[in-house]
């Protein structure tokens, strides 16, 4: 019995430290561009799929009218990119895509 402890004993301290990554979901990162169809408090909606702003999500425009997320409306066009956990897709950065003069 002693030698059979002394053999598994690595093993099991070995599983014990690989334990607390079995449970961790991989973060996947997307990127994707088009017409916001919603917009909510922290979170806009694109195609039928909502997108949540992460909270040191990163607000770029060249317009002065849309410097801050609550100045987003349905119909802007964005370009953004994000992280997914747990089946949540986080906005990190989300870019304004001035329209077209023409």
């Amino acid at each position: 019995m002693k030698q059979l402890t002394q053999r598994f004993t690595p093993f099991l301290i070995m599983l014990a430290l690989m334990l607390p990554w079995a449970t961790a979901d991989a973060l996947e990162t997307f990127e994707k561009a088009g017409i916001i169809s919603s917009v909510g408090p922290d979170q806009f909606t694109l195609d039928r799929k909502s997108y949540r702003l992460a909270p040191k999500a990163q607000l770029k425009s060249e317009d002065a009218s849309h410097k801050k997320f609550s100045d987003f409306k349905k119909g802007d066009k964005v370009w953004f990119t994000g992280t997914i956990l747990n089946n949540v897709h986080y906005v990190d950065m989300i870019v304004y895509v001035m329209p077209d003069d023409s």
